[in-house]
């Protein structure tokens, strides 16, 4: 009788993190729990006010506060993407990480008869990339072998979502969207060995793994007010049903069905200064466990998100604007490690460079941020650095 794979994907992490990997390589070693790393879809100028995107001055398009675009008037694309880089240790083994992502994509197009935005929005949601090595020996023989183990995850879960922004009278949007969790991930166990320890020529590599591929349904209804000139109110709601994972046919393990939170998200502005705006914002979702997927031992329960920045409005080349931002950020993540809720805080700063502008319209603008932060739970630390860059264009 064969071993699910799911029994033997924990005996391995186990056995792993018993024998203290002598590398591990991972965008957290947080990813390796429950359905990975959280990763919000927001565009670079959120991330460096500290912000989830929601409640933000001006005509916005991310996931989180659709309700914002319907202030973009105009098309709009926009596109980011986010290299990072990190160093971590766990019981003293060190931890290191390296790559880019691209977490948002996003499009906005005015319907004129109905005063409206269509929205297209593709963003990221969990990540499961990581990667962990273990060195050690087995009787081959009756000699002591040095053996590698190597544990490989590649894959992540994203959101696609169709939506639609609508402006009320001058002061109020209102938003929907109706979409779904796409994404895969592979899990590879490899066992190589030394085979010049051996009197064997050759000694086959053992491999396991399989394929899981993610699917299910999820929505949002968002606000933004404006109750007076110098002052924005946001909020939104974004609700998930369950998700499965369906193994793939060639893999020899069990279907799985995840129970996915509603989160709630607000935010707000206020202009301090002709040239000065302060944004304030919080999010919290409640994540619990199911049967046949996630368990009690897992999931964190409620987890918090608080988070701000400022925004200072400057003058850049040929009269242009150009924003300089920053913020911090401090934020519960769901999943549990080794029994301990980790957490994570970060301090950021970026600037706008506004390259075509029509009175308040942004043509053609790129937004950077760079965030350092620091993920502890238990004995796992972790400091990183992460960068955002996003374009956006605007126009007929």
């Amino acid at each position: 009788m064969s071993v699910p794979m799911e029994v033997r994907v924990s005996s391995v992490l186990l056995a792993l993190f018993l024998t203290a990997p002598n590398a591990l390589e991972a965008q957290s070693l947080l990813g390796t729990r429950g359905l990975g790393l959280p990763l919000e879809a927001v565009d670079a100028r959120s991330r460096a006010l500290g912000s989830e995107g929601v409640g933000l001055l001006g005509g916005n398009l991310n996931p989180t506060d659709l309700a914002s675009a319907a202030g973009l008037l105009i098309p709009t694309v926009n596109f980011t993407l986010q290299p990072h880089w990190g160093r971590g240790s766990l019981d003293g083994e060190s931890i290191r990480s390296q790559g880019t992502r691209f977490p948002l994509l996003g499009i906005a197009y005015p319907v004129a008869d109905l005063g409206g935005m269509v929205t297209l929005t593709f963003g990221s949601y969990m990540d499961q990339r990581w990667e962990m090595e273990e060195k050690g020996t087995v009787e081959l023989e009756s000699v002591t072998t040095p053996v590698t183990n190597i544990f490989t995850s590649d894959g992540g879960i994203a959101e696609l979502r169709l939506g639609w922004a609508q402006r009320v009278g001058n002061s109020l949007s209102l938003s929907v969207s109706a979409g779904l969790h796409t994404g895969s991930v592979t899990r590879t166990y490899l066992r190589s060995f030394d085979s010049l320890a051996v009197s064997s020529p050759e000694i086959i590599p053992f491999t396991d793994g399989g394929k899981w591929t993610f699917s299910g349904p999820t929505g949002s209804i968002g606000a933004v007010w404006d109750p007076v000139q110098f002052l924005r109110l946001g909020g939104s709601l974004s609700w998930s049903g369950d998700m499965d994972a369906e193994p793939s046919k060639e893999t020899q393990g069990e279907a799985a069905k995840y129970s996915l939170p509603t989160v709630f998200r607000v935010g707000a502005s206020g202009i301090l200064t002709p040239t000065l705006s302060l944004t304030l914002g919080m999010s919290y979702a409640d994540w619990k466990a199911n049967e046949g997927g996630l368990d009690s031992e897992t999931v964190a329960g409620g987890v918090w998100s608080f988070g701000g920045g400022l925004e200072l409005l400057t003058t850049g080349l040929g009269g242009r604007t150009l924003p300089l931002r920053l913020g911090m950020r401090r934020s519960d993540l769901p999943f549990l490690f080794d029994g301990a809720k980790p957490r994570e805080s970060i301090f950021s700063g970026g600037l706008g460079l506004n390259l075509t502008q029509a009175d308040q319209f942004i043509l053609a603008g790129v937004d950077l941020a760079v965030e350092r932060g620091t993920r502890k739970a238990g004995a796992l630390k972790e400091d990183f650095w992460r960068a955002s860059v996003t374009f956006k264009v605007s126009g007929w």
